[in-house]
């Protein structure tokens, strides 16, 4: 009986090693040549808030090297903290991809998301992730005022009205119902321009542009992608969304005129690791691997961006980051802990 009850208990743990190893298939037991981690039969979940064509790319690229399944849910930077806060107590998702660097510092201090020291943290300057490993930059979004070149030019220009190029431009009331931007509270490229505002200004000076400004709008989208389809469409004659957004538009033959004005906000978009311990070893392979060359590239491709691995070339028509006019001393955290009392105070007014 003892001989009888080894050799089941043998049977067994056999049948065991061949289910963990893709039933004995020796390819998927064989170390990848590219070294990557097999993860054959694990599952990756990710909330997303950019494009889905990144998320796609990034997903299908990331189980080609790796067996893992992934699926995602594309949400709003807004929609996406309100989903994790609801769920804190029971993470739904592994990572959050995408969104702005101030909704991940509130995702931190807020104790959603958790810290995990990467080896490829090395590939990202240290400027474009957090100091603590809670968060690491993919790529740099930089605040642009766009406008359509071609109701310009036929409804505007004729009139001697100036083109929309800086802050001040917009308070125009020859504009007045004819700007477009997203909405701080759903949207992180709309809270970006708020707080970058309200901080490169000064709190009076600041909060006196945003009320101006708030009277100009015609339309507050939840999405920061979809003011500059609208603009591209001649919907609305200006966008103030990210210069990213706005080129992949203008280069669908929907012409935007960009420029990113003095002292523009930006943001690093990142990815983070949500407490969720039930899939926390593809969570950590993921986020190693979008810091790789190979997922900057597919990152750079589709949101037409520049990624924060220095390794990844610039899109075509892009200025190299240093000849940015950027608010260099914006603080991520500080407006990342202030945003319900600064979309709460601009919807007030």
């Amino acid at each position: 009986m003892k001989t009888k009850a080894f050799l089941a208990a043998a049977m067994a743990g056999m049948m065991l090693v061949a289910a963990g190893c893709g039933g004995g298939d020796k390819k998927a037991d064989a170390p990848k040549k590219d070294g990557a981690q097999s993860l054959k039969g694990k599952k990756l979940v990710m909330y997303v808030s950019f494009h889905e064509d990144t998320a796609k790319g990034l997903a299908e690229l990331f189980k080609k090297k790796t067996g893992a399944d992934v699926s995602f849910i594309r949400l709003p930077t807004g929609e996406a903290i309100a989903r994790m806060t609801a769920e804190k107590a029971a993470p739904k998702a592994d990572v959050w991809l995408g969104g702005t660097s101030d909704g991940h510092a509130k995702m931190k201090q807020d104790g959603i998301t958790e810290a995990y020291k990467s080896p490829n943290a090395k590939l990202i300057p240290a400027d474009y992730q957090d100091k603590d490993g809670f968060w690491y930059g993919l790529y740099l979004e930089t605040l642009s005022i766009g406008y359509n070149e071609a109701r310009y030019e036929k409804e505007f220009k004729p009139k001697g009205i100036k083109a929309p190029e800086q802050l001040e431009d917009l308070l125009n009331p020859a504009f007045k119902g004819e700007i477009i931007t997203p909405d701080p509270r759903k949207s992180g490229t709309g809270f970006t321009f708020l707080s970058s505002v309200v901080q490169s200004m000064g709190e009076e000076k600041g909060w006196d542009y945003m009320k101006k400004f708030k009277a100009q709008v015609a339309q507050f989208t939840p999405s920061g992608f979809t003011p500059g389809v609208k603009c591209g469409a001649g919907e609305f004659l200006i966008t103030v969304n990210f210069v990213a957004d706005q080129t992949l538009v203008s280069n669908k033959g929907q012409k935007i005129h960009s420029t990113i004005y003095k002292n523009a906000g930006w943001s690093v978009v990142p990815v983070s690791k949500m407490k969720n311990k039930a899939n926390d070893e593809v969570a950590k392979a993921f986020i190693d691997f979008c810091m790789t060359k190979e997922a900057g590239e597919i990152i750079s491709k589709t949101t037409n961006a520049i990624a924060c691995n220095p390794e990844v070339a610039a899109p075509a028509g892009q200025k190299p980051l240093k000849e940015l006019p950027l608010f260099t001393k914006y603080d991520f955290a500080k407006a990342g802990s202030m945003k319900k009392q600064m979309t709460d105070k601009f919807f007030a007014n």
